[in-house]
């Protein structure tokens, strides 16, 4: 089973984020799709999510759904090894974490105007 990021993808953030993603992979592992679009809609209700908080993104990994800070935490063994150092923040309680996280989120239009285009990606990831 593939390992997917499922991101809102009209979100300037989650843009930039997905581009980080796509340049700091190590392997190439991950497969990266729209919550806005038909296979976010058709899978996330399979895996018990039929209320999308758009203000998330979710990490499908190994048959596991994660979602906000532990969805990003998660993400750290997928990127290169200089990343590794972020593990500390597993020392963090989850409630801190998504409190920071939820700020963060609601803020993500006003923070960030513009949104990145992902440009010329591996379209085979996309899902």
């Amino acid at each position: 089973m593939k390992d997917i990021i499922f991101y809102d993808a009209a979100c300037p953030l989650c843009s930039r984020v997905v581009r980080f993603i796509l340049k700091q992979e190590r392997n190439k592992q991950l497969f990266f799709s729209a919550l806005q679009g038909e296979h976010a809609r058709s899978f996330l209700p399979k895996k018990g999510i039929y209320d999308v908080d758009m203000k998330t993104f979710y990490l499908f990994k190994k048959g596991t759904m994660y979602h906000r800070s532990s969805a990003a935490l998660h993400l750290i063994p997928y990127l290169k090894w200089y990343f590794s150092a972020l593990m500390v923040f597993w020392l963090i309680p989850r409630t801190l974490r998504d409190l920071v996280y939820n700020i963060i989120s609601k803020n993500r239009y006003r923070l960030f105007k513009d949104r990145c285009e992902l440009g010329n990606v591996d379209t085979q990831r996309m899902l």
